[in-house]
């Protein structure tokens, strides 16, 4: 598995809820934790590349749950 969808697969195991969408030509919009479109999300995104938008998933996530196993996993 290469790192960007170990990063993804990461995020999934540890019950730390994201999304991603695109829309040809706008980019990448992210979403990331616990929350929904209505009530709103931990942290919120935009990224040019999908290389980008998990490298933004990644320390977010690091950043808003320190002492989740994903975090301790992917510090650097």
């Amino acid at each position: 598995m290469d790192r960007t969808s170990r990063i993804l697969q990461d995020l999934y195991d540890s019950e730390i809820n994201f999304t991603i969408a695109t829309f040809w030509n706008g980019g990448f919009q992210i979403n990331l934790g616990l929350g929904d479109e209505v009530n709103g999300f931990d942290a919120e995104g935009e990224a040019d590349n999908i290389v980008d938008a998990v490298e933004w998933l990644r320390v977010e996530a690091i950043e808003k749950y320190p002492e989740s196993v994903f975090a301790k996993t992917h510090r650097r």
